[in-house]
């Protein structure tokens, strides 16, 4: 049996050219152009449609308008006491110069943290007994007013029963551990 010789060229097949015609080309052109054209249409009037929705307005109820104007003074008040935060914080950041008073134990040297606004980081500052500095009005408030051990006066008639009321007569905070003597009056 004898082998068959393969036939190494490649045949072709010959396709027909499908060609078409202008005016075909043009029909599908302008089909899709009418599609595009419908669809615009479509979404001008969806557009329309939600602007109408838009311009209309509801009813607002009593309740609503009670708490559309509780809202705006909460608004304004909060305003305001930042203006009076942002004074206050301004007149506490002056500088003053004083004589720093040891009264808890004199001749030694104290050291004392300053922060008075949740903004402000905290600084440590050290004072010597009779020396002069220059610190923040503020610092010189605290110094004067908060750091003293406070003794309480009772009163000297007995309490009644029937009405009770406190033992205290009053709170004496006179007792101060550091004073802040301004110098420059």
């Amino acid at each position: 049996m004898a082998r068959h010789k393969k036939n190494n060229s490649i045949q072709e097949e010959v396709k027909p050219e499908v060609t078409m015609t202008e005016e075909a080309v043009l029909d599908s052109l302008q089909t899709e152009i009418d599609l595009a054209r419908k669809e615009l249409e479509a979404t001008k009037l969806s557009l329309e449609e939600k602007k109408r929705e838009l311009s209309l307005k509801r009813e607002v109820s009593d309740e609503e308008v009670v708490l559309i104007d509780k809202q705006k003074t909460l608004g304004n008040e909060k305003k305001a006491k930042n203006s009076v935060i942002e004074k206050q914080k301004e007149l506490d950041n002056v500088k003053v110069t004083g004589k720093f008073i040891n009264r808890r134990a004199p001749g030694q040297q104290v050291k004392l943290a300053y922060i008075k606004y949740d903004d402000d980081p905290v600084k440590w500052h050290v004072f010597e007994d009779g020396k002069v500095y220059t610190i923040p009005r503020g610092f010189a408030e605290q110094i004067n007013e908060y750091y003293h051990t406070p003794q309480f006066v009772q009163k000297s008639d007995f309490m009644n029963p029937d009405a009770p009321s406190s033992a205290i007569h009053e709170v004496d905070t006179s007792n101060k551990k550091y004073a802040f003597v301004p110098v420059n009056f």
